[in-house]
């Protein structure tokens, strides 16, 4: 680290004052760039031991997770610090430009539009929050731009979404079993047993088994899930936690609409539009219902905080647990039709 020349002592107040603010926004300004450097080493790390062992299809499922729990790290940070990376493989800071700005950035699809925003923001000395609304605008912008069809005039669903973690009591050969989903079954624990019958509806969490007062039918076969693959642009390889030690790979459909084939440039433009809002390794919230004939269970599919930002700009309003409807995202942006019961809705 460069040897910092000694401001010379202030001989009156103004001067004094004046010194003061200069070193704390230098050492501010430090601090800033030593912290992009950290952010964006961390993503390189990640990004390149992840792209070394791609053949493992699910590893980077559980990379992300993996390494939250051992270095304290969230998750949400890392996916950021490697996004980062991948949007700026050859970064040289920016003085004016802390972590606050790059996480919007980071957020355009578009490399032309990022480094149009990155440079206005430089030459205008834009705060964080001011850079935050020309980033939903352009996002507003360029979603518009992908939809053929206006938006009032896009017939979208009616969200499904239960309460994760919860599941039903059920009658088994050997006694109370806990139904899970997709036919895996769990004993009921000992502790609870005595106050449970078949039909109960229970939460399972961490600390245990518990009777989830006044709960629905409805509420259930919701989980929380880790996208392993984004196949195309309605369809997803995810590993579901059915429960704490228990988790199970599938393959979804998006329930209640069609995405073209990927042999066209609109199914690979609905495939790169689910591939900006999601990532292997994300988290998301799904609802399941029966499979399709392909034998892909039908879904609702929710996404994080994170990426939730994008989706306000076209009106898709939170809906579980502050997460926003990706199946709508699809509809309103164009970029999928309804399909329903077998049948195409034009």
């Amino acid at each position: 680290m460069p040897v910092r020349a000694l401001t010379p002592t202030p001989k009156t107040y103004a001067q004094l004052r004046d010194a003061v603010i200069a070193v704390v926004v230098e050492g501010r300004r430090a601090i800033d760039q030593a912290w992009l450097e950290t952010y964006h080493e961390t993503g390189r790390l990640i990004h390149e031991h992840i792209l070394l062992l791609r053949e493992r299809a699910d590893y980077g499922a559980g990379t992300y997770q993996k390494l939250a729990e051992d270095t304290a790290i969230s998750r949400r940070t890392l996916q950021e610090c490697v996004q980062f990376y991948r949007c700026y493989p050859i970064w040289r800071g920016r003085a004016k430009l802390g972590w606050a700005h790059y996480k919007l950035l980071i957020q355009v699809a578009d490399p032309a539009q990022r480094k149009a925003l990155e440079a206005e923001a430089l030459k205008q000395d834009w705060t964080s929050p001011e850079l935050e609304t020309r980033v939903r605008s352009y996002n507003a912008i360029a979603l518009a731009a992908d939809d053929s069809t206006p938006a009032s005039s896009v017939e979208l669903l009616q969200p499904r979404c239960g309460v994760p973690g919860l599941r039903r009591i059920v009658e088994r050969s050997d006694g109370l079993g806990i139904d899970l989903g997709f036919k895996n079954y769990a004993a009921v624990p000992a502790a609870p047993r005595a106050r449970l019958a078949a039909g109960d509806i229970v939460r399972w969490a961490d600390d245990g088994v518990q009777k989830f007062a006044d709960a629905t039918p409805a509420q259930l076969f919701t989980y929380r899930a880790t996208v392993r693959k984004i196949v195309d642009g309605d369809t997803l390889d995810i590993t579901l936690a059915l429960a704490p030690g228990f988790t199970r790979d599938l393959r979804l459909r998006l329930r209640g609409l069609d995405c073209p084939e990927m042999a066209t440039a609109a199914g690979r433009a609905a495939k790169a539009f689910v591939e900006n809002l999601l990532a292997p390794g994300d988290a998301v919230i799904v609802c399941t219902t029966k499979p399709d004939k392909y034998d892909r269970y039908l879904a609702d599919v929710f996404i994080g905080e994170a990426v939730g930002s994008k989706l306000k700009a076209i009106s898709l309003e939170p809906t579980a647990e502050g997460s926003a409807f990706l199946n709508n995202a699809l509809l309103s942006a164009g970029h999928a039709t309804r399909y329903d019961s077998g049948t195409k809705e034009e």
